[in-house]
């Protein structure tokens, strides 16, 4: 699933459109009224979390990429289109993802968006994070990492990495883990998720993994656990020696 930093990357590369007017809207999508984007000049693109925001005049178009979700600049991939938007200087095409239609213009996504939980915008506030975390206490943290509301753009290539880079087993539970280590990961996730962009800016993703979809611990040399943990059944790469475990003592 893309996470956070893709989505940025995203709206970095589609930034040329911007100032154009939409020539045509296409593709098997019903939740996107084409006519009412058809003739919009595209004014912003924004991203929250896992969403791009293509902003017009009177409304908004929300793409999600899911868990298989594609793209095409000025291309096309051979699976069904789900919306394809036309400009007058290029095409963009979206595959296998999730298009809403918000009639909220541009300047109303404020009361849409909870942009303090972005760990990628300016606005993010990490005690706000916290807090939120501490209101989950008997949730494990490999789940509560990937809450959107919490972390919006976390995914389960950075809650890996952060757990890892914490030393932090991600089975622990949250009410068990030491406040100064629940600070220390949610400054990790901002960190993480800035430097996969660096990565996707450069090419460079493969080698930006530490133990996501790797073999063997990079600090102890001994294999990586892969397991799927959590409620979600997310995949997860720990390391049994070096990544402390928290729980509660049991009788």
């Amino acid at each position: 699933m893309p996470e956070g930093p893709e989505m940025v990357f995203l709206k970095e590369q589609t930034e040329q459109f911007i100032g154009q007017v939409v020539v045509e809207v296409k593709g098997k999508t019903r939740n996107i009224p084409f006519e009412l984007v058809k003739g919009q000049e595209l004014t912003q693109i924004r991203t929250f979390g896992k969403e791009i925001l293509f902003c017009f005049q009177d409304n908004v178009v929300r793409v999600h990429l899911m868990f298989f979700g594609k793209y095409a600049i000025n291309g096309e991939v051979n699976r069904p289109l789900e919306l394809g938007l036309s400009f007058e200087d290029g095409d963009l095409n979206f595959y296998a993802c999730d298009c809403r239609f918000l009639q909220e213009p541009q300047e109303l996504l404020e009361a849409v968006y909870d942009w303090s939980a972005d760990v990628m915008s300016e606005s993010f506030d990490q005690e706000q994070a916290l807090q939120k975390l501490l209101r989950q206490p008997t949730q494990l943290i490999c789940d509560a990492l990937l809450d959107q509301s919490i972390l919006a753009g976390v995914g389960n290539g950075i809650k890996n990495e952060v757990l890892f880079r914490a030393r932090l087993h991600p089975e622990s539970q949250v009410d068990q883990i030491p406040i100064a280590i629940l600070k220390n990961l949610i400054q990790e996730c901002v960190t993480q998720s800035f430097r996969y962009l660096d990565s996707k800016r450069e090419g460079t993703v493969k080698e930006h993994w530490l133990v996501y979809q790797q073999k063997e611990c990079p600090r102890d040399h001994i294999p990586l656990c892969k397991e799927k943990v959590g409620k979600g059944q997310r995949s997860g790469y720990f390391c049994e020696k070096c990544q402390v475990l928290f729980h509660p003592v049991t009788g």
